[in-house]
């Protein structure tokens, strides 16, 4: 029994853009809808799971049973770097279902991106996104974790290492800068945690 409506993507529903060089600019695929409900359906509004990604579509087409319409996502790399998965969303019908359509892929970023993304040099081949946090207000038994990323630009692959801090009975009240010690592949790197005591 079919559905009074129903929107269904021809093909595929993720497509995966592969790698690619944020370099190249915006990449565009078109997905085909095709109402295989017994009722037409009005497509009511689009959005996408991130300001990178725009969805393009009719959105004054109302569509019979059996009609197609042709939808684009577009996804701009500017800025982004690693693994991508950015889905856009029409909502449609009197009950205001959804259909999702979805672009992946790895992003390579330019060495502009990586610089602002990764400003902290330890080395020629390891990055930091920072080598500070400010922790805000703590009291004495309270913790906190953030989170270092490092890039390895030998192997264009990025790590976390989580920072945690936790105010005991022997630190002082008040502006205390501590120095957290981090190892990573061998390097010795000082991460600065700014945080008031009280």
């Amino acid at each position: 029994m079919l559905l009074a409506d129903s929107l269904v993507v021809v093909g595929m529903a993720t497509v995966s853009l592969g790698t690619i060089q944020e370099s190249d600019g915006v990449k565009e695929h078109s997905f085909w809808l095709c109402n295989v409900g017994q009722e037409s359906v009005a497509l009511h509004q689009g959005y996408t799971s991130c300001g990178c990604t725009t969805i393009h579509f009719d959105k004054a087409r109302q569509l019979a049973p059996g009609d197609s319409v042709k939808v684009r996502l577009r996804f701009n790399p500017r800025g982004k770097g690693g693994e991508f998965h950015e889905m856009g969303t029409i909502e449609y019908g009197k009950s205001r279902k959804r259909v999702n359509m979805a672009l992946v892929g790895n992003c390579i970023t330019s060495e502009e991106t990586l610089m602002r993304q990764f400003p902290i040099r330890v080395n020629d081949h390891i990055r930091l996104s920072t080598n500070r946090f400010d922790l805000g207000r703590m009291r004495q038994g309270e913790s906190k974790e953030r989170g270092v990323v490092v890039y390895y630009s030998d192997t264009k692959q990025q790590e976390r290492y989580p920072i945690r801090f936790t105010v005991d009975a022997k630190t002082p009240k008040g502006l205390q800068h501590i120095s957290y010690p981090l190892a990573i592949k061998g390097e010795k790197v000082t991460i600065t945690l700014a945080v008031f005591v009280y």
